[in-house]
């Protein structure tokens, strides 16, 4: 029977993933599974038994079969999951704190650093006074007695000492040091995923730091080929330094990640370009490098003479060892036993169908590591193996004669099935869509070869100066070509755009459709290509069929057009979204680090998939109201990726570099930037927004201040809300005598609940009866203060805050007041 692999290694990968999502425990399908194996054995013995039931028989043991494979992966990936969701380490300090487990808010209870015991799962890597970890905690040390507790994390180790002793701390290495412990942020609004049940399922369960490398003590080293295998690792580095990195620091950056898989010294805005170019998979290892290089062995064994199964007994030896060296990423290992597989087959002359072949593969892959169901890297791995295969077979049937002719073809027609093949999954998961790919993978794919190759000569013949030398030359072109190759983004930037992940409905659509051009005929293919089209122009588009404003409409009654303000969890930042009655959109601010570290983007990652929930595709206005980082943070990702008609800013500061930047990048998008001062006021849909702060100033600011925030004040009808910014109470008392007597006020209180602020003659002189303070999590400011709370309480008040509820949404016709929470609590003020 064809097909007695193929449909139980589906069945397998099917169940794993419904096990994945669905809330069904696994134990609920234990039970089930025993009596469809039993059933499938009674099937299989009567068939032999009476020949002449054999065909029906046939078919129930096949469906006995599947569903048995079906029931397995549901409850391998659910078994995973809720593994991976609650570990040792978690629970322990959750029992010990409170506040670590997923179902609460967080951001944990606090403790001082515990002395834990840890194995090292990588190299350190970083630069500057910092270098990161990641380990697997053994035990955690409390009340003095060491305590089991099992759990990955990463680990930052700071203090001048660290990049003295991070050449110590190897994979494979036992540590001991004082962590304090902290979960992974998240940003509790719609349209945004969360962070930290992603990173828990990826393997990560908490985040962690120490004060100083001289903490860190290396209490036992790691077997023989862990410290063998770090070695290699650390004279690839030293190798690339010598022979690469003097041509181009950045070259030698991209020849280490493609050798050994670290890319931490990838300046971000390569990483950037390479990932809007679709070139960005060539430094990650996966399965073209793992090919690269067992073709490179195979190549060299021939060269010596060996050939046949002992050229393939080595070569899976070889690729084995490889996969030690370099860095533990899903993608090394996948990669490497798919070459490990395929090559074994070889070895028992076993021949079978490339889809079969495929889909067994995967089930074993699933069955080693359930939860790479859920990477989107297994979901590109075999989706674009599946289209290059397909795509290369059917183009090279419409051309005979010429061989180059039919290369080419049949390249182009690979590369383009992978484009038309990942396309959802591109806009989905990375929200981006690119046809520049489809001619850059044709360069980019032999450039990583040439790179891969002169940096295995460079590295390996480090000690002959001359071959290396060239072969670090050759490396560092083929590098910089890979990298030029990518500014085709920047001359033609229609070729990339980012794109809101599209509904499952249409993704459904697309995948049909697609089936149907591949296996129908006729007048059902032409009808396939026409849907094919039009749902990848939807997805490239960002079309959605929802309303502008995502959700029900919850007040109204009076007829006039609803006014919405949606205040964002963007941690300890400020960012606030302004729908008016005409559906203009105005931004005020973008999150961002209160100190303006790290390279985590909140404009891409948390603001632009929580405007899209919103249903705003671009935007009218962006509001900066000062230059802090926690406030502008997120600016260049939204004025790529939104387009503001018009940027607003208050009082200009020349000298700060970020906002200079920002407003440079607002120029050349051909936004108009606009100075804001009191007593601007403009009028949109109904709704009037009055600029009472700051005054135009009478001399050259060199820094920014608080007090010279942008205050905004929306009045629709009876309802009036003041945006305060950041500015202090001797603002709020000037601005006092100023603000509309409103029947219904919102104050949106000004710096996440900073004593500094909200006054008690600002809240006592104009009493505005709902509260939303943005703040983060555990922040260590202590925001919003206490003082700040019972102030508020006094007058009576709503309070609603970011930490505690997510994303805040006020929606009002002018008259009536509703407000919804991300944590779904809702409220109206009549």
């Amino acid at each position: 029977m064809p097909s007695i692999g193929l449909l139980p290694a589906l069945a397998l990968l099917g169940g794993a993933a419904c096990g994945m999502w669905s809330a069904c425990p696994s134990a609920a399908f234990e039970w089930m599974l025993v009596p469809l194996v039993l059933a499938g054995w009674l099937c299989h013995l009567g068939a032999h038994a009476r020949p002449r039931w054999q065909p029906h028989l046939d078919g129930w043991t096949l469906v006995a079969l599947v569903a048995g494979f079906l029931c397995a992966g549901w409850m391998l990936a659910a078994a995973a999951a809720d593994a991976a969701l609650r570990t040792p380490l978690r629970d322990l300090l959750d029992r010990q704190f409170g506040g670590f487990a997923l179902d609460t808010l967080g951001p944990g209870g606090r403790h001082g650093p515990l002395a834990v015991r840890a194995r090292l799962l990588e190299d350190a890597t970083g630069g500057g006074d910092a270098r990161s970890l990641r380990a697997r905690i053994l035990a955690v040390r409390l009340s003095g007695e060491w305590q089991a507790a099992g759990g990955d994390v990463g680990l930052s180790i700071g203090g001048l000492a660290a990049p003295q002793h991070g050449s110590e701390w190897i994979a494979g290495r036992e540590v001991e040091l004082p962590v304090t412990f902290r979960r992974p942020a998240r940003y509790l609004n719609e349209g945004v995923p969360d962070f930290e049940r992603q990173l828990a399922l990826d393997g990560t369960t908490l985040f962690g730091s120490a004060k100083s490398g001289l903490l860190v003590e290396v209490r036992s080293r790691g077997d023989r080929v862990q410290e063998a295998a770090g070695r290699v690792r650390a004279h690839v580095r030293r190798s690339l330094e010598r022979w690469v990195a003097p041509h181009d620091p950045v070259s030698a950056a991209i020849v280490t990640a493609v050798l050994i898989g670290d890319r931490t010294g990838l300046p971000d805005e390569v990483r950037l370009r390479l990932q809007a170019a679709g070139t960005y998979h060539v430094v990650a290892i996966s399965g073209g490098n793992i090919a690269i290089f067992a073709g490179l062995t195979l190549l060299a064994l021939a060269v010596c003479g060996v050939s046949g199964r002992p050229a393939a007994v080595v070569t899976i030896v070889v690729l084995l060892a490889y996969a030690q060296i370099v860095k533990t990423e899903p993608s090394v290992w996948r990669a490497t036993l798919m070459a490990v597989l395929y090559l074994a087959a070889r070895l028992m002359d076993h021949r079978s169908p490339v889809w079969h072949t495929m889909a067994i593969v995967a089930a074993v892959l699933v069955c080693a590591r359930p939860l790479d169901v859920r990477d989107v890297g297994f979901i590109l791995t075999f989706g674009a193996t599946a289209a290059l295969i397909e795509g290369a077979r059917r183009a090279s049937r419409l051309v005979v004669g010429r061989r180059w002719a039919a290369w080419v073809l049949a390249s182009v027609a690979a590369s383009l099935a992978v484009e038309v093949a990942l396309l959802p999954v591109s806009a989905s998961a990375f929200s981006r869509v690119t046809s520049a790919g489809l001619v850059l993978n044709l360069l980019a794919v032999p450039l990583m070869g040439v790179v891969q190759a002169g940096g295995m000569v460079a590295a390996s013949l480090d000690h002959v100066e001359a071959i290396a030398q060239a072969a670090g030359w050759i490396a560092h072109v083929a590098a910089s070509a890979l990298v030029w190759s990518a500014r085709l983004v920047d001359v033609a930037p229609w070729l990339t755009a980012r794109v809101p992940p599209p509904p499952v409905a249409l993704i459904v659509i697309y995948y049909v459709a697609l089936g149907l051009v591949l296996a129908a005929r006729g007048a059902a293919r032409v009808c396939g290509v026409l849907i094919v089209v039009m749902t990848a122009v939807a997805i490239a588009t960002g079309f959605r069929p929802h309303a502008w404003i995502a959700g029900s409409r919850e007040v109204g009654t009076h007829g006039s057009p609803p006014l919405h303000v949606t205040v964002f969890d963007v941690g300890q930042g400020d960012a606030a979204l302004l729908q008016l009655p005409d559906r203009s959109s105005i931004l005020v601010d973008v999150g961002g680090s209160p100190f303006g570290r790290g390279s985590f983007d909140i404009g891409a990652r948390v603001l632009a998939p929580a405007l899209w929930a919103r249903g705003v595709g671009s935007l009218d206005t962006f509001v900066l109201t000062h230059a802090d980082p926690d406030h502008i943070g997120g600016g260049r990702s939204i004025l790529t990726d939104f387009a503001p008609r018009q940027v607003w800013e208050g009082v200009p500061v020349p000298r700060h570099v970020a906002l200079q930047e920002l407003l440079r990048m607002a120029h050349g998008s051909g936004a108009r930037v606009e100075q804001r001062t009191a007593g601007d006021e403009v009028v949109l849909g109904g709704a009037r927004l009055r600029v009472l702060h700051p005054p135009a100033p009478d001399w050259e600011r060199q820094r920014v201040r608080n007090d010279d925030s942008v205050v905004l004040e929306v009045v629709y009808g009876e309802v009036a809300m003041l945006l305060a910014g950041d500015v202090g109470a001797a603002i709020e008392r000037a601005i006092l005598p100023r603000l509309t007597p409103a029947r219904v006020r919102i104050l949106k209180v000004a710096h996440h609940g900073s004593r500094t602020s909200t006054s008690r003659e600002l809240l006592e002189g104009w009493r505005p009866r709902i509260a939303v303070i943005s703040c983060g999590r555990g922040n260590t400011f202590g925001h919003p203060a206490p003082e700040v709370i019972q102030r508020l309480e006094a007058i009576g008040a709503a309070i609603y805050r970011t930490d505690l509820r997510g994303q805040i949404t006020i929606e009002t016709d002018g008259s009536n007041v509703a407000v919804r929470t991300f944590l779904a609590t809702k409220s109206t003020t009549e």
